[in-house]
């Protein structure tokens, strides 16, 4: 094999399911493919994720493989809704403007802080920052940015920005009134999946 496949394949290496044992799921950062009998499926281990999720239908032909499950937890249990509270209060400071922040975790301490980002271009419709560097036990956990006076949404440009990171995207909208919107989603190499919110 070309060395250059074998350094591409060493970055997301596909595995075959099981039938008659169990299948091991990956415990350190890194994705694979899962060929299963029923589907084709991506796997996503971070410190503070572990997600199996359906990527492509069965095939139609007989495969000697098992089946699997989705699979969605995260090591910090539910998003930190308090800190989601708190970028909505700057984002109404900044209204009608768009702005944006991260969500960090602490893996160590177990704490959330919002870090408010650098802005080097930003207006009604827009937002573009300088991303800052994290310490050792840090996480980007949660990459939020707000749409000022318009309804949350995800937009063209936020797909393209979010297929290949491994976060969770958190849109918030109508800043003008007193209940905003939100629109929350878990990014993972491409695969989008909503995630339940309620504005705090």
């Amino acid at each position: 094999m070309d060395s250059r496949d074998v350094a591409l394949q060493s970055v997301m290496p596909t595995v075959m399911v099981p039938r008659y044992a169990e299948l091991e799921e990956l415990d350190t950062p890194g994705n694979l493919i899962l060929m299963a009998s029923n589907g084709v499926w991506l796997e996503v281990c971070r410190a503070w994720l572990y997600a199996r999720v359906l990527v492509a239908h069965p095939l139609r032909i007989p495969v000697p493989y098992g089946m699997i499950h989705e699979e969605l937890r995260f090591g910090f249990g539910k998003l930190p809704k308090a800190m989601v509270a708190q970028f909505i209060e700057q984002a109404r400071v900044r209204s009608p403007n768009e702005c944006a922040a991260w969500g960090v975790w602490n893996q160590r301490t177990d704490a959330w802080k919002l870090m408010m980002l650098t802005e080097t271009s930003v207006g009604p419709n827009h937002v573009d920052v300088n991303l800052p560097t994290l310490g050792e036990d840090e996480h980007m956990v949660i990459d939020l940015h707000s749409h000022g006076l318009h309804d949350a949404f995800f937009s063209r440009e936020d797909n393209q920005d979010d297929r290949g990171e491994t976060k969770i995207a958190g849109v918030i909208g109508n800043l003008d009134k007193p209940e905003v919107t939100a629109s929350f989603r878990l990014c993972a190499n491409g695969v989008f999946l909503p995630l339940p919110f309620e504005s705090p």
